[in-house]
């Protein structure tokens, strides 16, 4: 099983704030969407390891990457309520997101790439522009946020350009009329 930081998870590392005990942090940062258990067993005992990616998950750090999730079966004898929550979170995962907010993030972050990142930064670009909806942007976010602390040019820009990222998304940038649904 393969797992990847949430935007929760990122945050862990961008913020000054700690809520994860040293070890936890240890396993987050090596989850990275890439790494399986078993290339993660490696660097820790098991039984640790496991209740450690638990607790990861289950408090929003980290996550199946969208691909694992949409290939998830739920085993008939499921209860229906729980059939019920999944649908509802996959529902509540495909948010749709004001195009206007959408668009400046995704040329936030487009810009950042180029500017940045450079060759490296392609596969990253190439998710950006097909973000359709919040979730995959969140995860583009999560991604590209990554890239950039792990870069010589972006490191130094990164925090600014989530701040300007996170303010777009709360609606603090962009006039909250261009965002307004059309009542009829």
């Amino acid at each position: 099983m393969v797992y990847e930081k949430s935007t929760r998870g990122f945050n862990e590392f961008a913020s000054n704030q700690r809520t994860l005990s040293v070890r936890e942090r240890q396993v987050l940062l090596l989850v990275n969407g890439v790494r399986n258990l078993d290339d993660l067993n490696k660097f820790f005992k098991q039984d640790q390891l496991l209740d450690t990616i638990k607790k990861l998950e289950s408090e929003g750090y980290i996550q199946r990457p969208q691909e694992q999730q949409a290939q998830h079966v739920i085993p008939a004898a499921a209860h229906t309520s729980q059939i019920t929550i999944s649908l509802l979170e996959i529902a509540e995962q495909a948010a749709p997101i004001c195009p206007t907010k959408l668009a400046t993030v995704k040329g936030i972050l487009i810009e950042a790439t180029d500017d940045y990142l450079g060759m490296m930064g392609r596969s990253i670009k190439t998710k950006i522009e097909s973000c359709e909806d919040e979730t995959s942007l969140r995860q583009c976010i999560s991604s590209w946020h990554m890239a950039m602390r792990e870069s010589k040019l972006g490191r130094e820009s990164a925090s600014f350009l989530m701040e300007q990222i996170h303010q777009t998304l709360e609606g603090n940038i962009i006039d909250s009329t261009s965002c307004a649904q059309p009542q009829h």
